[in-house]
């Protein structure tokens, strides 16, 4: 299914659904990249061997995505975020109302500036965000109010990834077709993990919230849910229901058109 649940942080616990287990989890575990191992001379041969960073050529500092004669449209709203493209400098992302469709982009400190058109209907404020995840991969997420769409960064440009229905992948945001209300993000112990979240009301007037575990390829093709986590009987006033009918990852800003 490619139109999911979605999500924002979501502190608490949860109970992994498989059958009649349940498992109470106190991180969500994920499998995270493996971490590459110190080379030492007995590795790689004499440490003199190796080359200085400091005067070989070959060897240099990361610099960046390339600078692009394209640069953000004046006007739109825009926000610092994170580093996107590994040269250690905060970028900036923005979204731009005075096209049709509106575009959402990111200009990178190194000169670079990438933009999305936003294919969302939605009469009302559209928002997006980008953050990078536990395994490395830097996704965006737009989002009207009443869907959103996933999107990720590879070698400085957009990609859209592919669900298991051969469709661009997608979030519900009002839970028009029964399986989603919201995006999010939950800490793992190795970052952030994308999550699909749909939260629904009890009959007691409590709230239960499904979070489903969002995997997007390294080459940002294609996205697959994982497990899903229920918390359940949520008083209606847990910062959690009102989360999970949103679209946010951890502290990456948000940025937004005006609503017109």
């Amino acid at each position: 299914m490619s139109t999911v649940h979605s999500k924002t942080k979501i502190a608490g616990r949860f109970f992994v659904v498989a059958g009649f287990l349940a498992l109470t989890l106190t991180g969500c575990a994920a499998s995270g990249v493996a971490q590459t191992g110190v080379v030492t001379p007995t590795d790689a041969g004499d440490s003199a061997d190796q080359p200085d960073p400091s005067t070989d050529p070959a060897v240099s500092e990361p610099t960046g995505c390339p600078a692009t004669a394209e640069s953000m449209p004046a006007g739109a709203t825009s926000a610092q975020i994170a580093d996107i493209d590994g040269d250690g400098e905060n970028d900036t992302a923005w979204y731009d109302e005075a096209t049709s469709p509106f575009t959402y982009g990111i200009t990178t400190a190194s000169g670079a500036t990438l933009a999305l058109p936003d294919d969302l209907a939605g009469p009302g404020r559209h928002s997006g965000w980008t953050a990078a995840l536990h395994n490395g991969v830097v996704v965006t997420v737009l989002d009207d109010s009443r869907g959103a769409t996933l999107h990720a960064i590879v070698e400085c440009g957009f990609v859209t990834p592919i669900g298991v229905d051969a469709r661009p992948y997608t979030f519900d945001m009002q839970n028009a077709h029964d399986n989603g209300t919201g995006v999010g993000c939950l800490e793992v112990d190795d970052g952030l993990e994308l999550n699909g979240l749909q939260v629904t009301q009890n009959r007691d007037d409590s709230y239960s919230l499904l979070a489903t575990g969002i995997s997007v390829s390294a080459d940002g093709l294609t996205a697959i849910n994982g497990y899903t986590a229920v918390s359940a009987s949520l008083a209606a006033d847990d910062p959690r229901v009102a989360e999970a009918q949103t679209s946010s990852c951890g502290d990456a800003a948000v940025v937004s058109t005006s609503g017109r």
